[in-house]
């Protein structure tokens, strides 16, 4: 089944990952694999080998739900920022002018049939196939240059992206996909996968193991994480 991601791959960001060299990613997220109780997380990122990453940033937030649930909202900002603080990136102070724009997605996409096969009740009976209905849960940060105008970058309302918004610096974005709805027990686990990756280039797609209470740890401020109802 084709993700959304990948759809995202050849639909936008195809100039930008022409621009990077394939390297060996795996590496770095070595540390994420081998755990007992795991999620299969997506990952894919891009960056742009000739600007310069930067360090201090302006988010600004966009979600397709309409920012709807507000709780959500908070929690998907508090978990980005997170891992932006993580790999050493500041918010710019009020007034001043950034080293980029951040721009923060987040949400679920519409459910799409899959079928999976169950372990069998008894041996030697083969697997039986079930028709489920599978939900991605992501989270993505994409770095801009900012307005080429002086002075500070006027803040842009939630939900909208700013016009003003310069050249694609790096882009990553992190998914999960299974029967679940929910975002928010996701989140802790989405944002510390990306922690790493925010800068690089992944080559292609690449799906990792990920121990949720492992990973969230990694973050400058772990938060409880929640099980899936």
């Amino acid at each position: 089944m084709k993700t959304l991601s990948a759809v995202l791959s050849l639909a936008r960001r195809p100039s930008l990952r022409r621009l990077a060299p394939v390297g060996a990613f795996a590496a770095l997220l070595g540390g994420f694999t081998g755990c007992s109780t795991t999620y299969t997380v997506m990952i894919d990122a891009i960056n742009n080998p000739a600007k310069p990453m930067g360090t201090s940033y302006q988010l600004e937030v966009i979600d397709p739900a309409g920012g709807v649930d507000k709780e959500l909202g908070v929690l998907a900002i508090a978990h980005g920022k997170d891992a932006l603080a993580a790999r050493g990136m500041i918010e710019a102070p009020a007034g001043t002018k950034p080293d980029m724009i951040i721009e923060l997605e987040y949400g679920r996409g519409p459910g799409q049939t899959a079928l999976v096969y169950r372990p069998p009740y008894k041996w030697p009976r083969e697997p039986s196939p079930k028709l489920v209905v599978e939900y991605e849960k992501y989270l993505q940060l994409t770095a801009r240059e900012p307005a080429a105008a002086t002075g500070a970058v006027p803040p842009t309302p939630p939900g909208k992206p700013g016009k003003q918004n310069g050249d694609e610096l790096w882009s990553v974005r992190v998914a999960v996909t299974d029967e679940e709805k929910s975002l928010s027990p996701y989140l802790p686990v989405l944002s510390s996968v990306m922690v790493e990756a925010i800068g690089k280039n992944s080559g292609e797609e690449k799906h990792i193991e990920v121990d949720p209470r492992k990973a969230a740890a990694a973050l400058p401020h772990p938060r409880p994480v929640p099980s899936p109802k």
